[in-house]
Order: C-alpha cells, then structure tokens, then sequence
C-alpha cells in the first residue's frame, strides 16, 4: 500500500467526519431543540434560487476546467484541487445568494453560536495551510496539491463572516432609517 492509498484513506476520513460534524452542528445550533430546519415561504423560494445559482456556477466551473485542462499540458492546481476550488465557489454563490435575501438561517437557528462554530472551522482551516506551507505540501513543483483546499475553505469562511457583518451593518442601517 503506497502513499496514494493512504492519501484516500485521509481524505475519506475527513469527508466521514465532516459529515459527523454536521449531523451534530444540526441539532446543536437548532433553538428549539429540533434537527429540522424551518423556513418560510419566502425563505425556500430564495434558498431554491440560490441552489439553482450555485449549480450553474458549478457547470461552467468544471466546462472552464475541462476546456482549461484539454488545451493545457500543465495547469497550476492538480486535478483534486481544481474540482475542490469549483464546489467551494458554487457553495459561496449560494450561501451569498441566500444571505442577500435572508435565507441563509432557518428560523429556529441559534446564528450566533453558528456564527462562532463557522469562525473556528475557518481558524482550524487556516492552522493546517500555515502548517501545510510550512512542509512545503501544498505547493509542489508549482502546481497546488489537495492541501491547498484547506487555504481555499479559510477564504470561503473568511467571505461568508464578511458577508454576514456586512449584511448586518446595511439591515442596521436600514432600521435606524425607518426609525427617524
């Protein structure tokens, strides 16, 4: 068994206990004790749009990649790197989508505590680029390797905190207007 093999063996754990932390994450940050989130109406029409946004990023994601990678010998991402950097960016045109329109919470959603848990997954996600820059993993002979969607995932969370803060400051904003 050589270190390919143990490279999926690591990336299959991670994904595993990735989707353990989100079955958690779903009954920690629910309000009333439910793991179901609840939506209104106007909340799924707008969560349905940004689905819909963040496929179409996808598609043209992996149609620019294969066209990039038909007509190059030589890209500068490896090919785990390049499918991760597509799905990242469709997940930030959703959830962009969904913060914009006030969708991104379910309405029994405790955000701030979601909010601190997003803050730490970005922390962790920053810890291992630093330590993976270190080793010299992440780039090697030029080409971004598998390690660098952890650098990838700290600028997803970086974006998501700053949308929200931004979000926050303009629906302030707009209620200290309605108020005066």
């Amino acid at each position: 068994m050589g270190r390919d093999f143990y490279m999926m063996l690591g990336i299959l754990t991670g994904v595993l206990v990735g989707l353990l932390i989100a079955v958690i994450l779903m009954k920690v940050t629910k309000t009333n004790g439910n793991s179901r989130s609840e939506y209104d109406e106007r909340q799924t029409a707008a969560r349905g749009q940004g689905y819909k946004y963040g496929f179409f990023t996808f598609m043209i994601g992996d149609a620019v990649y294969a066209v990039l990678a038909t007509g190059f010998e030589r890209l500068p991402l490896c090919v785990s790197s390049a499918m991760g950097l597509i799905i990242i960016l469709s997940v930030l045109v959703q959830i962009s989508y969904c913060i914009w329109h006030d969708a991104y919470f379910s309405l029994n959603e405790n955000q701030q505590r979601l909010k601190v848990i997003f803050a730490l997954i970005g922390l962790v996600n920053l810890v291992l680029s630093i330590r993976s820059i270190c080793a010299g993993e992440m780039v090697v002979d030029g080409v971004l390797q598998i390690s660098s969607l952890n650098l990838f995932c700290v600028g997803l969370f970086f974006v998501f905190l700053a949308e929200l803060a931004l979000k926050y400051r303009k629906g302030g904003a707009q209620e200290d207007e309605g108020e005066a």
